[in-house]
């Protein structure tokens, strides 16, 4: 395996130490209170808050863009078992991206294997994104509580007392797992060559349930946007433009849910969240994704 592919995404580990660092300071210096206190004055609700910070900060067409947004809304969250429910936040707001930007591998790909235009694939995902948007907001407004926001309201800014070694030693763990992650992600993209090769070689008629199966399997195991993004591409170009929802959906699902996915994990470190937080929400937003793209396939695109 060639080094260079080995070391791939290096940008993005560098990128998560800057924001450790950055964000250690900002909690510290209180560098956002005059952002907060601006949107406070004038937005009642601390969640509405919330919800435009991390709107605004997940949809960044830049590679690591959770790394900003989290650092962002560690800011916001209290010292206590309610920041996990930000982890949830952050994860959501991240990933409604792949749905609709023109920026994204996920729209190009199949976009070019369909040879269609933006409008046509958004005519085709749609429905799904909006399944999406609204979970994101039923969670921020209907399970996070308004005393789960920590915004405090100060004519000026106060400098806390952080337990800098404790920030320094969780920053070094997160950034060395995420080191490692990365490279086995790389290792396991190098050598999955082969799911290219089985789709290409295979009868579409009445194989549609194994396929979707592979390729929720290669999503999940690798846990890459890169990754799902050329599965749906590839897929797609097999069975057609009329089947992209559930093709989408499916790998999409197998992302969202991957246990190798770095936002996920980074999550977990930024805001002490468990397994069991992001999957007891997930499950039943990708179960809706499903449906919604099943229903769609099926109904109104054949």
């Amino acid at each position: 395996m060639p080094f260079n592919k080995l070391i791939e995404d290096w940008q993005y580990v560098v990128a998560l130490a800057a924001v450790l660092v950055l964000s250690y300071n900002a909690k510290k210096y209180d560098v956002f209170q005059p952002f907060y206190k601006f949107l406070a004055k004038r937005i009642k609700s601390k969640r509405a808050v919330l919800a435009i910070t991390s709107a605004t900060t997940a949809v960044m067409p830049i590679n690591g863009r959770t790394v900003i947004s989290g650092g962002i809304l560690q800011t916001l969250a209290p010292e206590d078992k309610r920041r996990k429910k930000f982890a949830v936040i952050d994860y959501l707001n991240a990933h409604h991206f792949y749905f609709w930007s023109p920026l994204e591998a996920s729209v190009l790909l199949p976009m070019a294997a369909l040879h269609i235009t933006y409008w046509q694939f958004f005519g085709r995902v749609w429905p799904m994104l909006l399944t999406v948007v609204v979970c994101a907001l039923w969670y921020t407004f209907g399970v996070v509580k308004e005393e789960d926001v920590d915004i405090v309201i100060d004519d000026n800014r106060t400098v806390h007392k952080l337990d800098r070694s404790k920030y320094l030693k969780e920053g070094a763990l997160t950034v060395l797992f995420v080191t490692l992650l990365n490279l086995v992600g790389n290792i396991l993209n190098y050598n999955s060559a082969w799911f290219d090769h089985f789709v290409h070689n295979v009868n579409k008629n009445g194989i549609l349930i194994p396929v979707l199966i592979v390729s929720f399997a290669i999503s999940w195991l690798l846990g890459s946007s890169e990754k799902f993004s050329g599965v749906i591409g590839i897929t797609s170009a097999v069975f057609g433009v009329s089947y992209l929802p559930i093709l989408f959906a499916v790998n999409w699902t197998g992302y969202i849910l991957s246990p190798m996915h770095k936002c996920m994990l980074l999550g977990k470190r930024f805001f002490g969240a468990d397994w069991k937080d992001y999957y007891k929400v997930l499950a039943g937003i990708c179960i809706a994704v499903l449906l919604v793209a099943s229903i769609h396939t099926f109904t109104t695109g054949l």
